[in-house]
């Protein structure tokens, strides 16, 4: 059987899927290449680049390069990103190729626009992903957030089933990285990024990703900023680490110059260090370097909210302490093995940060179930597992 992978942006988990499935048959892995600044130029090597263009904030395959995929003559296109335009372009192809299908979904909310030519766009467009996912052999939903949108929000019509399951990570390097001395790990990771020497002793509070808007960037900023007059006879105990770079808020452009502001008073007082971007092999120590992660997601009423991010699951399978917004598709890949909390709400946000500065040790046994949570349901092989069973009753269908 050949297949073929289809996923607008590249991420680390793409190209550990697309190693296990093509080590058991001639696989095929297509991208329209890298999202914003994640340092993933190394992750293009193994993968087919397609000809894309930006439409809208969207992306357009051009034609010739999905005849390069279908060129390939695949049995069974996997395709990630199926609500942008490519994704349904490569979709609908397919089909008409009569090439099997397995469909994931990663959205969670239907999204609107202020003007009334987008929203008119967003319902043509609305059409045919109503269509695939009703008439996609295989439908995956990243979590039961996503499952509600295509059953309750979207309505689509399916009568095959509909799963449930988060994409998984290789947890392996991560688990490796367990066994470093902590302290240790914060040396290594001081060195690799040009970080002061004087934090290898404090708690390190990390933001991993992109400081985004819909990532809470702001919200995060704030608590950083009540924390301080909450609890100022911590002060000195704890560090934040944030990304460098000019990608401050730029889906809220209106409140960046606010925050640069208020990020910078926080690097005076040395409460926020920021860092450079860090290479995929030294993500494993980094995450063992330090001692909480913090994804602040925002509820989006109006759009997705955060989809199935891969810092809760490299968190969780490095057994770092996570604390995380309780939305879109956070909770299906957290459980039990991290702290959810309201989202939206610094206040909320530094009170929880405060109490566990102040009792850090009695919070450690969240860290070996954050490493069982991974071992058992998040490594990328149970779903590479997972999408073979499906591919085995799909033959069986077909036979």
């Amino acid at each position: 059987m050949r297949i073929a992978i289809f996923t607008p942006f590249i991420y680390p988990f793409h190209i550990s899927m697309y190693n296990l499935l093509n080590s058991i048959t001639e696989t095929h892995l297509y991208t329209c290449g890298i999202f914003g600044n994640y340092p993933f130029e190394e992750l293009l090597k193994k993968a087919d680049i397609l000809r894309c263009m930006d439409f809208l904030g969207n992306k357009i395959v051009h034609p010739l390069s999905i005849l390069k995929l279908l060129k390939h003559r695949p049995h069974l296109v996997i395709i990630y990103g199926i609500e942008s335009i490519a994704g349904l372009s490569i979709y609908f192809f397919s089909k008409m190729a009569k090439v099997r299908t397995i469909v994931v979904v990663e959205e969670n909310n239907r999204t609107s626009f202020n003007k009334k030519l987008l929203n008119a766009l967003r319902s043509l467009k609305e059409v045919f992903v109503r269509v695939a996912y009703a008439t996609a052999d295989v439908l995956i939903t990243e979590s039961k957030a996503s499952r509600k949108y295509v059953s309750e929000i979207l309505r689509v019509p399916r009568k095959k089933p509909i799963y449930v399951r988060p994409h998984g990570i290789d947890i392996k390097p991560f688990i490796k990285s367990r066994a470093i001395d902590k302290r240790e790990a914060k040396i290594t990771v001081v060195r690799a990024l040009g970080l002061p020497n004087n934090i290898v002793d404090k708690l390190w509070l990390a933001f991993v990703g992109e400081p985004s808007y819909c990532k809470g960037a702001d919200i995060l900023i704030d608590a950083i900023e009540i924390l301080g007059n909450l609890a100022k006879e911590i002060f000195n105990e704890y560090v934040f680490l944030l990304p460098r770079g000019s990608n401050l808020l730029r889906d809220a452009p209106n409140l960046k110059p606010v925050y640069l502001r208020k990020l910078s008073e926080l690097m005076k007082k040395n409460k926020v260090i920021l860092f450079p971007p860090v290479k995929v092999d030294l993500m494993p120590i980094f995450y063992r370097a330090v001692d909480m992660v913090i994804l602040p997601s925002r509820f989006l009423r109006h759009a997705s909210s955060d989809r199935s991010p891969n810092v809760a699951l490299e968190a969780l399978a490095s057994g770092t302490l996570l604390v995380a917004s309780y939305v879109g598709g956070i909770p299906d890949i957290v459980g039990d093995g991290g702290i959810l909390i309201k989202p939206n709400d610094p206040h909320v946000l530094a009170k929880k940060l405060e109490d566990i500065i102040r009792n850090y040790q009695a919070y450690r046994h969240l860290e070996e179930k954050a490493y069982r949570r991974a071992m058992s349901y998040l490594d990328i092989r149970l779903y590479t597992l997972f999408l073979l069973r499906i591919l085995k009753n799909l033959q069986k269908s077909k036979d």
